[in-house]
């Protein structure tokens, strides 16, 4: 068996949503829907960073957003450590058909009773064609998101990193650096891929969830009655989520922690850190990429 679709990124930008909305549904397997929690008793299944890992056997490039095999030993469940071990013994084509195969099994170990079953990890977006190369045409969804909100979002991460509640004002340098080095390059990347992506906005999900809840799941070839899809937005409601992830935090569900990676994700809430100036000039710096972005995969803006 394989997996049969992908969440292909865009980062801080909703795709353990887009899981959890989609594992929602009777059909439908789709892992990670969680933030990873294993040290606190939580969540147990976390991103396995299959291909951006698998990839660097060909060399490691940090500009390519890879993860050193060695990452196998002791990440991700070590579901795939004993193969480290292999990679030096045998040719690159064996050892990829081997962890292939091994990353198959998993994605069939997480589907259960579900007729299909889905992983994702935002850093894929960057090795769509070496995603191809393992599963030709394999399904694949990104969500994207307004690039000040996600720079809002990836500055609470990194606080969460610091283990602060404090939260300063964002400077120019910590959004351009992150603009520049992630959200730039992932525009690129589906500008640069020839192959078809499911892409849908973060706005998008957020106003009208139903139907851009049906749109993913018709576009996965599942139907979905109006009574699964009410069922997919309960499940991956805020409200759920923090209450999987109670006593974690001591903080009561449906309040948000800062000091955890789930957020509510509020649309426009860029407004309450970056001024004014500073929103106008990143909505500028990325309006060109962005647009040829919306145009190629026909997104609504």
């Amino acid at each position: 068996m394989s997996p049969d679709f992908l969440i292909v990124g865009m980062e801080r930008s909703g795709t353990h949503w887009v899981a959890g909305l989609l594992n929602g549904h009777p059909d439908i397997a789709c892992f990670p829907s969680l933030p990873f929690r294993p040290e606190k008793g939580g969540n147990k299944i976390g991103e396995v960073h299959f291909f951006d890992t698998l990839v660097s056997i060909d060399g490691d490039n940090p500009d390519k957003y890879t993860r050193p095999i060695s990452d196998w030993l002791t990440k991700y469940n070590r579901v795939f450590a004993d193969l480290v071990g292999q990679k030096d013994k045998m040719s690159r084509e064996d050892f990829v058909t081997m962890s292939v195969k091994r990353y198959s099994d998993y994605c069939d170990s997480q589907r259960g009773e579900k007729r299909i079953v889905g992983e994702g990890s935002p850093a894929y977006i960057f090795h769509l064609d070496f995603i191809d190369s393992l599963y030709p045409s394999i399904p694949k969804i990104c969500i994207i998101r307004d690039p000040k909100d996600k720079i809002v979002s990836w500055y609470f991460n990194k606080m969460v990193r610091k283990g602060t509640d404090t939260i300063p004002s964002i400077t120019k340098d910590f959004a351009f650096d992150y603009l520049e080095k992630r959200i730039m390059k992932e525009y690129e990347a589906l500008l640069k891929y020839a192959g078809t992506v499911h892409c849908i906005t973060y706005e998008e999900l957020s106003e009208d969830t139903p139907k851009a809840v049906k749109g993913m799941v018709d576009y996965l070839g599942i139907k979905a009655m109006d009574d699964n899809i009410s069922h997919m937005i309960e499940n991956a409601a805020f409200q759920k989520q923090t209450a999987r992830d109670s006593g974690l935090s001591g903080r009561e569900k449906g309040e948000e922690d800062p000091k955890s990676g789930l957020r509510k994700g509020i649309v426009g809430d860029w407004k309450n850190y970056l001024s004014d100036d500073l929103a106008r000039i990143i909505d500028e710096s990325v309006k060109d990429l962005r647009n040829r972005v919306f145009e190629k995969y026909r997104v609504r803006y």
